[in-house]
């Protein structure tokens, strides 16, 4: 794990550098789509800047609120880069708020702007799996394997790798057929939505951070991704039917 590299009086935080690369792939990859979709590609590129502006503070804010004690006393660390000072919940709140007011407010439709910016998620997820790899976080349960890897002085599943790898296989899937527009709208991101959720289902068996529920070591990661998935699938199924239905 590579959580920091010092070049000399220089800290580099390797998980930030990991995600501002994985924030210029998935928004270069977004205007690709949009142009060959002949969307605004201004318009999408102002969703995407706005929501992760919103993203960022949201997070941030959310991290100040659930550790105020700590940020009385030491006010500067507001202003700190590190990507662990960061609230996912918040940060994805204040994301949805964020581009749906702008949404509204540009007249953009929902599932073709959903499509769109699904391979810049689908990017971002590979991302934040490498962030995971080199920060450590995410860990494995303990084992003994071939490909183990030795991480807070045992051997353990790379669970970091397992994400990486799929996020990988499930960009590939999305990025497919990229002129396909026989597909319903909002097919392209649902798909997304439910691979992430299986993907989720599978590597949190191994993941050792997640809290298990009593029910055959069942995880709450894996109920919450299983309800997503089955969501995600029925949304599918319906988008279709609607489609068929509206054909002449």
């Amino acid at each position: 794990m590579l959580p920091i590299w010092n070049i000399g009086p220089l800290a580099i935080q390797i998980p930030g550098l990991i995600l501002l690369a994985g924030i210029w792939i998935g928004l270069s990859r977004i205007e690709w789509f949009a142009r060959h979709r002949k969307m605004r590609v201004e318009v999408i590129s102002g969703l995407v800047f706005y929501t992760l502006l919103a993203g960022i503070l949201g997070a941030r804010l959310g991290y100040i609120a659930q550790n105020i004690g700590v940020f009385i006393q030491r006010p500067i660390d507001v202003l700190s880069l590190s990507p662990q000072m960061l609230d996912t919940s918040g940060g994805i709140i204040a994301m949805l708020l964020t581009g749906f007011v702008y949404g509204q407010r540009k007249g953009m439709a929902l599932w073709p702007t959903l499509d769109v910016l699904t391979p810049g998620l689908a990017v971002l997820i590979m991302a934040l799996a490498g962030m995971n790899l080199s920060s450590g976080n995410g860990f494995g349960v303990p084992a003994r394997l071939p490909w183990s890897i030795y991480l807070f002085e045992d051997w353990r599943h790379p669970t970091q790798i397992y994400d990486l790898i799929l996020g990988f296989a499930i960009w590939r899937v999305i990025e497919s057929k990229p002129h396909d527009v026989s597909l319903p709208d909002g097919s392209r991101f649902l798909t997304l939505v439910a691979l992430a959720a299986a993907a989720h289902i599978a590597v949190d068996a191994f993941r050792a951070e997640n809290v298990m529920i009593g029910l055959g070591g069942v995880r709450s990661t894996q109920l919450i991704a299983f309800s997503i998935l089955l969501v995600a699938v029925e949304m599918i199924r319906r988008r279709k039917t609607s489609q068929k239905e509206a054909e002449p």
